[in-house]
């Protein structure tokens, strides 16, 4: 009887061993394709606005983001349009709970300064937060 007992207790663990082996496993893929980890890539922003002193975007952070951890990158589409694109150039590695910031970049080049702006950044819509009825 104690034989079954231990082939038993082998096989649990095991099985306990390759479950959580599994799970805990990233593929290559999978880290590749995440934009929130990659730097130097174009940034999910959340809002986007044309300011005085420059571009103002919304971002998410986990804590450490700034201005610094930012290259903005503008082109000339036409006599009144410019592409603007926000590459993050360092990951945010803080583990606060994610939330928005605004940060706002300014427009280094004269020949551009006062025309109308599109963002190639992917956007997503602000989440909404659910408030608490009492």
């Amino acid at each position: 009887m104690s034989k079954s007992i231990k082939s038993t207790q082998s096989m649990l663990l095991l099985l306990l061993a390759m479950t959580t082996s599994a799970c805990s496993a990233i593929s290559a893929e999978e880290k590749k394709d995440n934009v929130a980890t990659q730097a130097n890539s174009l940034e999910v922003i959340y809002g986007f606005d044309i300011k005085a002193d420059g571009l103002w975007f919304l971002v998410k952070s986990n804590g450490c983001t700034s201005e610094k951890n930012f290259n903005l990158r503008l082109k000339r589409l036409d006599n009144d349009t410019a592409e603007a694109s926000l590459f993050r150039t360092k990951r945010d590695l803080c583990r606060g709970l994610p939330r928005l910031v605004s940060i706002e970049m300014p427009i280094n080049d004269s020949n551009i300064t006062g025309s109308q702006f599109t963002a190639s950044n992917p956007f997503s819509v602000k989440p909404v937060s659910k408030k608490k009825k009492m």
